[in-house]
């Protein structure tokens, strides 16, 4: 047989056993995956970053690692996310946002006070939320740490910007806030998501296509900004919501939400059917103080019903089924000077489909 073609053989060989290393329902799980029932969880990939790394890994159903992104540059990564061609956002908070091809080469950066979420539009633009000090009496005698969004081109230019003081007062319209506020970091902006093509929207034209969902954490509310008008056109959750984050927008148009809890003690993730003002979906751990995640978190609603979730701060991640069933449980192996395990601020699971092709 041909030299070349025995070659090739072997090779093609290597990367099927590769590719059955990391997909085999059969495998063993490692020891940072204490919960596996692979009969009722949705196998995929999940993406992680630890806190105090700059890294972002993926890891399949078995704990192992299968691919990892890596650019050192002195400052930890607040979060990070895959695009569907394999490139990896991710964001440094507070210094810049850059993104990584599949092999860690940098593509793309801007030099900014990004914090918490990023969305990349369909025009290749990136919206990102920032932050500076302003000075705005009727929110605050004292200097306020304020949040913007802002959508930044290919070449770092601004198409867009919303500043969150600016409109401050229209929450008052929804909701019951108090102003002046008692903290300098007013908002605390965690989230933004422009909303695509949805059921809701035909429904309630507050939720059309290219209006910005996001999160305002530090006043318990989650709002949607027309992205023509820059008006708040819909806000909920003071009284209900308890330092929130990651407001999702689902399929059926509900919105899945992260809340913290930390006043309260403990962590829920709840669905709200917006049009009922109604939440139809909640899961609680028992005793509910055994899931709890002060100041991060995320929540996704899996292709089978699931829920990913877990408690970030404590690199804890959790797959949970619509009755509330633990089956998939994973420990983060990074862990800090002090021994304890590095938090997950976000973990987003993607499907075969998204991911072996890359491989």
């Amino acid at each position: 047989m041909n030299k070349l073609v025995q070659v090739s053989i072997v090779g093609h060989l290597v990367g099927l056993l590769l590719l059955c290393t990391f997909c085999s329902p059969q495998a063993e799980p490692k020891p940072s995956v204490t919960t596996y029932k692979p009969d009722k969880f949705y196998r995929g990939y999940t993406l992680c970053s630890s806190r105090h790394t700059e890294r972002a890994r993926l890891i399949d159903m078995e704990g192992n690692e299968i691919h990892s992104w890596e650019f050192v540059q002195g400052g930890s990564w607040h979060y990070a996310e895959m695009l569907p061609n394999g490139h990896l956002i991710a964001i440094i908070k507070d210094q810049m946002i850059l993104e990584l091809d599949w092999n860690s080469n940098l593509v793309w950066k801007c030099e900014m006070r990004a914090h918490h979420d990023f969305d990349r539009l369909p025009n290749g633009n990136t919206m990102v939320i920032s932050r500076e000090r302003i000075l705005n009496p009727e929110l605050s005698p004292d200097t306020l740490l304020s949040d913007f969004i802002v959508e930044k081109t290919s070449d770092c230019g601004v198409v867009w910007r919303w500043n969150s003081d600016e409109h401050a007062r229209e929450l008052q319209n929804f909701v019951e806030i108090t102003f002046p506020v008692d903290h300098t970091d007013w908002a605390h902006t965690n989230t933004v998501e422009v909303l695509r093509e949805n059921v809701l929207a035909s429904r309630d034209p507050r939720f059309q296509a290219g209006n910005v969902l996001t999160s305002f954490r530090n006043v318990n509310t989650i709002a949607v900004i027309d992205r023509k008008t820059k008006k708040i056109v819909w806000a909920w959750g003071p009284g209900v919501l308890d330092r929130q984050h990651m407001p999702t927008l689902l399929e059926n148009g509900h919105i899945l939400m992260y809340d913290n809890g930390s006043d309260r003690g403990y962590t829920r993730i709840l669905e709200l059917d917006v049009l009922r003002d109604e939440i139809v979906w909640e899961y609680t751990a028992d005793p509910p103080e055994s899931f709890f995640s002060n100041t991060r978190g995320s929540n996704q609603r899996l292709p089978n019903g699931n829920t990913l979730t877990g408690e970030a701060d404590s690199g804890h991640l959790v797959e949970i089924t619509p009755a509330g069933e633990v089956v998939w449980e994973y420990e983060n192996p990074d862990t800090l000077a002090d021994g304890r395990q590095d938090a997950l601020y976000r973990v987003i699971r993607y499907t075969p489909e998204e991911i072996e092709p890359l491989l």
